[in-house]
């Protein structure tokens, strides 16, 4: 028994490095192809340069592409975490049963394959004239990413309760001013933590870009466009950085938003 019960102890932490190793060997093989030497994608590279780094800061056509990817990424998070802490507000709040079938359909770009999905969106915008539009781009990456936002900020809302925002409002506190003071200081690390979520999905999203952005290329529509074509270790420089990037970001914000769900009292998800 005793023998059986070491084994598990151990099997398990096995799996899970096991797990990890897997998801993280991609990353492992691209950052060192990003220092190669060659003019072409290789690993182990065959030596250590910067130039590739260089390349991609000196180039026109790699800048505006990564300028614009930043302004719509930033925009469509900026609706979608509006629209979804607002949508979440409703839904937490709400006992009745269509908040239950609200919530399945504020999924449904989430569910719905990213192809069905670009496809309806490029028939829509041609008719409406949004094609290649950045107000037509930003409406489709804040859809896509309304579900992350919605699901990232809902469950703190439930767990908070009405308790502390009904008493400011018995105290003489607006409906707005209930909700400004009181319950958006106690949700804001979760409502940033879906904001830059909500950024990564839009500044990541290639296939929709790709059926309406026309020759508006973004970030990703030029990483797809270079290893179709060129292949060259800027694509591997690209990708470092935004690792990097993600790391820098993200790490430090899940701290936080544990930090802060422990100092109210809350059990972080």
């Amino acid at each position: 028994m005793s023998h059986t019960r070491s084994s598990r102890n151990w099997l398990l932490p096995l799996y899970a490095a096991f797990i990890l190793l897997y998801l993280l060997l991609p990353l492992i093989i691209v950052i060192p192809m990003s220092f190669s030497d060659t003019s072409y994608l290789a690993f182990p590279p065959k030596g250590l340069t910067w130039h590739w780094y260089g390349e991609f800061f000196n180039s026109a056509g790699w800048m505006s592409a990564m300028y614009r990817s930043l302004y719509v990424a930033t925009m469509s998070a900026i609706v979608a975490t509006i629209v979804g802490t607002l949508s979440s507000l409703v839904l937490a709040r709400s006992r009745r049963r269509w908040s239950i079938m609200m919530r399945w359909l504020f999924l449904g770009p989430q569910v719905v394959p990213v192809i069905i999905l670009a496809l309806g969106v490029l028939l829509l915008f041609t008719r409406l004239e949004l094609y290649g539009s950045y107000t037509g781009i930003i409406i489709a990456h804040s859809t896509l990413a309304l579900p992350f936002v919605i699901t990232a900020t809902i469950g703190v809302l439930q767990q908070t309760g009405e308790s502390m925002e009904k008493t400011a409002r018995v105290l003489g506190a607006s409906p707005f001013k209930a909700f400004w003071y009181v319950t958006l200081p106690c949700i804001a690390p979760s409502v940033f933590a879906a904001f830059v979520f909500a950024f990564f999905v839009s500044f990541d999203e290639l296939v929709i870009s790709l059926f309406v952005m026309a020759q508006n290329e973004t970030l990703p529509m030029r990483i797809w466009a270079d290893v179709r074509q060129d292949l060259s270790p800027v694509v591997a420089v690209v990708a470092t950085l935004l690792i990097i990037a993600t790391a820098l970001v993200l790490v430090p914000i899940e701290l936080l938003r544990r930090k802060s769900a422990r100092a109210a009292g809350l059990t972080p998800e």
